[in-house]
């Protein structure tokens, strides 16, 4: 099951840095939880795969063209995996980047939760900042 897991998740990822959404969503549950942090600039709480197609238009209308994830490594056991790794792009032209971790629930072949975690990059923090001004 670990295994199985874990590859799941790399053809998830695989597909997102071809810029595959379709191919993404096919991964999760129809009633998939979501749920990136308020220091993200495409941060979302919201549950339902209509809902995180939402975030992935998001997230290209937040970030300049060219945001990536490298994937250091993923890690499963059980029903739950981890992707370690760093993202980096540019907001209004200028360069931002943060490490991650997301984890993952997966049950019966399909993500049925995402949670990042993540150590952002000071120009992350003074933008959340002033977003909050």
């Amino acid at each position: 099951m670990s295994e199985q897991n874990r590859q799941l998740l790399e053809r998830t990822y695989e597909a997102f840095g071809r810029g595959d959404v379709a191919a993404v969503l096919e991964a999760f549950d129809e009633q998939i939880e979501w749920s990136t942090p308020e220091v993200l600039p495409h941060a979302m709480q919201v549950k339902g795969r209509d809902a995180v197609g939402g975030f992935f238009e998001k997230l290209a209308s937040e970030w300049d063209p060219g945001f990536g994830i490298e994937i250091d490594e993923i890690c499963a056991s059980g029903d739950r995996a981890c992707a370690i790794g760093r993202a980096t792009g540019h907001l209004d032209g200028t360069p931002a980047s943060y490490g991650f971790v997301h984890a993952w629930t997966i049950r019966d072949g399909a993500c049925v939760r995402f949670d990042e975690y993540v150590d952002p990059s000071a120009e992350l923090i003074t933008r959340a900042a002033a977003q909050t001004v």
